[in-house]
């Protein structure tokens, strides 16, 4: 987890983790965040270093930045923290973002969540929207404070507001997990729209989903299908699976189901379980091909280790196969199981979003 970088004019990037702040103000630390930039971090460390000794808060929390990651200096957290609180002491934002930080993630302390609220609270009442999209999770998982969406929406929507792409995403997801009479679906596309605006590729797949829904509206489906196109190439799993099934089923595309199975078989060979279950599906019950129960049963196999309903389909597909399809079955599973290659969830900034199908 990377604390929050200040820089110059206050825009940050959002890794969907915390990210680092380094601040900009006198021609030092100008210098020491172009020295950051090309990575030299000495020389970063040398020039926040000398505006920190003169009391410049966001030199000691550009410094705190180095000791946390251990960057251009030796890694101590104990240095890091000192220097966080000294500028969080001058009311710097960024710095106190930073100390919720290192006792949310247990820098060189024990966690303690109700710690790391308090300090994400004081940021985020000084508008750092990154404080604030912390503040709006804690608020909805109930982590060092009691749980309340209601709260969590309004810190979301703040963050949102802001233009944080991430925060945008997940007041979306209220919406669509939570909705009131005032912001449903409705409300959550305009969330969604402006978060893959920014890129956001989890946004912009969701939004996909949604104009499939959209079954009259062949302007929907269409862009439904290009979003799902431009995310299957540039490897995304779930958007693969979409993209085969609309091909398969036909929706807002003619059906093709060779060019379906295709892209179920890219996301498949990720090791991605909701399309190895599908692929299966397709292949077991001959969907624009021949039946094939021997390819059937290796890719639920490997559907099986993540999905107790593939595990149940699997069990009973066995006792379907002759005693010469089961050997065959097996072995096509294990050369599977090693073609894949794993992916780290896709790498879609999902570990602090709220996702679809919880509470």
């Amino acid at each position: 987890m990377k604390p929050h970088l200040h820089i110059a004019m206050r825009t940050y990037v959002f890794f969907a983790v915390a990210m680092l702040a380094l601040v900009a103000s006198a021609a030092a630390t100008e210098s020491g965040l172009a020295a950051f930039a090309r990575g030299d971090f000495a020389a970063a460390a040398a020039s926040f270093a000398h505006k920190a000794a003169q009391g410049d808060a966001t030199a000691q929390n550009n410094l705190g930045v180095l000791y946390l990651r251990g960057k251009g200096v030796t890694r101590d957290y104990v240095r890091a923290r000192e220097l966080f609180d000294a500028a969080a002491l001058q009311h710097l934002p960024g710095a106190m973002f930073n100390l919720g930080i290192m006792y949310l993630r247990g820098y060189g302390v024990s966690p303690e969540p109700s710690r790391a609220v308090a300090w994400f609270e004081r940021a985020a009442a000084m508008d750092d929207r990154q404080a604030q999209f912390f503040l709006g999770l804690h608020y909805y998982k109930g982590e060092g404070v009691a749980a309340d969406a209601k709260l969590a929406a309004e810190w979301f929507e703040r963050a949102a507001t802001a233009g944080l792409a991430a925060a945008q995403f997940n007041l979306a997801m209220l919406y669509l997990k939570q909705p009131t009479a005032a912001h449903g679906e409705s409300a959550a596309r305009v969330w969604l729209e402006r978060a893959g605006q920014q890129g956001h590729e989890q946004a912009r797949l969701h939004l996909a989903r949604l104009q499939l829904g959209d079954v009259s509206d062949a302007a929907s489906l269409g862009q439904a299908a290009a979003t799902l196109r431009e995310l299957a190439d540039d490897g995304m799993p779930e958007a693969q699976t979409e993209y085969g099934l609309i091909h398969v089923f036909g929706r807002g595309l003619p059906s093709d189901v060779e060019e379906g199975t295709f892209w179920l078989k890219q996301a498949a060979l990720q090791g991605y379980a909701p399309a190895q279950f599908n692929l299966a599906t397709v292949y077991a019950q001959g969907m624009g091909l021949a039946p094939d129960p021997v390819a059937a049963y290796a890719w639920l196999s490997l559907a099986a280790a993540h999905d107790p309903q593939a595990a149940d389909a699997l069990s009973v597909l066995e006792k379907r196969l002759s005693d010469s399809e089961r050997p065959r079955a097996r072995a096509l599973a294990g050369e599977l199981a090693s073609k894949l290659v794993r992916t780290a969830e896709s790498g879609h900034q999902a570990s602090e979003q709220i996702q679809p199908g919880g509470p």
